[in-house]
């Protein structure tokens, strides 16, 4: 018997097929890319985390059974639209102090865990009090840690000239090619700070992916050359907000102004974007360090567009944007930075 459908069956087959993407596409539970520093090294509270506030975070991810990624694996899921199962986590680490090496590493490796430290090179060649040899970086690859770039020197990329920060970051490829044999694919921004020329100036040396200081969990439609991350430190390393952070949605955005990362006219500086998903407009809240003081921001809501009121001036230096939004029982994050000279 053949099939011949009726005009009913067409008329909701064609209106399935004209549905926004949004009803029709599973939503994307992201993943919580986390960054450390230092570990059980209390003169640095800023970017320290004490022995147990770390114990108590990877017991956590143990325990309950987290979707334990590599940062590598976040790109490739990204790129291959692989979709991320609920509470996806992976861990960073900034700079290669000696007090993650002796304090940290040997909990993430003895609990399997993968970590990816980014290595700003010059620290270990000039042999700096307080970093990790080449021989600890040998032994930390050897027994499973990976690594990645983060310069030559740990300087503010957008501050410096395209010469500059070329040779700086072709220094230190070369300093990894002669210690470990290979130059490592993932970078990481020393504070956190990028610009479009910058990013441009990475893609072109061969770095297949780059991570920011602002945070937030990572979408499939995140910018694989500045992704979010985590910050943890002893302020903010209790284990109830580690929950929280890996519990976060993605607050997926597009159109965001400014579309640059580091800004020289601060009178033409406008901020604003659209929100992906409608439902999350009326609850949406914005903080940021506009001024240095991290404060309440006054928004206009214009259905999907959201806007900074004029009201809102931003002062030089480095500035931070945290968006939240509550829909039913989930929580949902967009972060952002900013570099003003």
């Amino acid at each position: 018997m053949i099939y011949k459908p009726n005009f009913l069956h067409i008329f909701f087959i064609s209106l399935f097929l004209l549905l926004p993407n949004e009803f029709v596409i599973a939503e994307d539970n992201g993943v919580s890319v986390f960054m450390y520093h230092r570990v059980g090294d209390n003169k640095y509270p800023s970017t320290n985390v004490n022995t147990k506030q770390l114990e108590s975070q990877l017991l956590e991810v143990k325990k309950n059974n987290y979707n334990i990624l590599r940062a590598s694996d976040v790109i490739k899921f990204i790129n291959e639209g692989i979709e991320f199962k609920k509470n996806s986590v992976a861990f960073t680490i900034d700079d290669a102090y000696v007090s993650f090496y002796e304090n940290g590493w040997p909990l993430f490796r003895d609990n399997n865990i993968p970590a990816t430290l980014f290595v700003s090179t010059d620290m270990t060649d000039f042999s700096i009090p307080g970093y990790m040899s080449w021989d600890q970086i040998r032994k930390f690859i050897a027994e499973g840690g990976i690594v990645g770039q983060h310069t030559a020197s740990h300087m503010s990329l957008p501050l410096n000239d395209p010469d500059k920060i070329k040779k700086d970051i072709l220094r230190s490829q070369k300093r990894f090619e002669e210690e470990i044999g290979f130059i490592p694919e993932l970078f990481a921004f020393p504070f956190g700070e990028a610009s479009e020329e910058v990013i441009k100036i990475i893609k072109d040396l061969n770095i297949k992916s780059a991570f920011g200081q602002h945070s937030g969990p990572i979408a499939h439609q995140s910018n694989i050359y500045y992704l979010p991350r985590f910050s943890i430190n002893e302020n903010f390393g209790d284990i109830n907000r580690f929950i929280f952070s890996s519990s976060l949605k993605p607050l997926v955005i597009k159109n965001l102004k400014p579309n640059n990362m580091f800004i020289e006219d601060l009178n033409s500086l406008e901020f604003s974007f659209e929100v992906e998903n409608q439902s999350l407009v009326t609850g949406l809240q914005c903080f940021g360090n506009i001024t240095g003081e991290w404060e309440s921001v006054e928004l206009i809501k214009n259905e999907s567009k959201i806007s900074f009121s004029k009201n809102v001036k931003f002062s030089e230096g480095r500035r931070r944007i945290n968006c939240t939004s509550k829909f039913k029982d989930d929580w949902y994050w967009f972060g952002y930075q900013i570099l003003i000279k």
